[in-house]
């Protein structure tokens, strides 16, 4: 898959979301410019940022990188515009509790 998926799939996560780059940054402790450059493909990510990333939207690295275009979402209703980076950990952190319940049903299925 071509390298810019990784940058247009973190774009569209985003707005899917209907998280602002401001939000998203704060999240990800960075600056915005930060945010517009991972979106336009000027800088890179690094490991811990696809992890928080990935945390956040429910997304396996390799669907956000581009190498998988399984995505299943975790469909969290965001309803206010005045969502802070605490209120995105805590969504994270579901998130990837949600993720491993899936990944343990995945294998406890796969030895029946």
């Amino acid at each position: 898959m071509e390298d810019s998926t990784k940058y247009i799939r973190l774009k569209q996560l985003r707005k899917e979301s209907k998280i602002t780059q401001e939000q998203l940054a704060q999240y990800l402790n960075v600056d915005q410019s930060m945010i517009t450059k991972l979106e336009n493909g000027t800088r890179s990510l690094n490991v811990t940022l696809i992890e928080k990333i990935c945390d956040l939207f429910g997304c396996s690295d390799s669907y956000l990188m581009g190498e998988d275009d399984s995505y299943i979402p975790l469909n969290f209703a965001f309803r206010s515009n005045g969502i802070q980076a605490e209120d995105l950990q805590g969504i994270a952190a579901i998130n990837k509790i949600v993720i491993n319940i899936r990944y343990m049903n995945e294998m406890i299925g796969d030895s029946l």
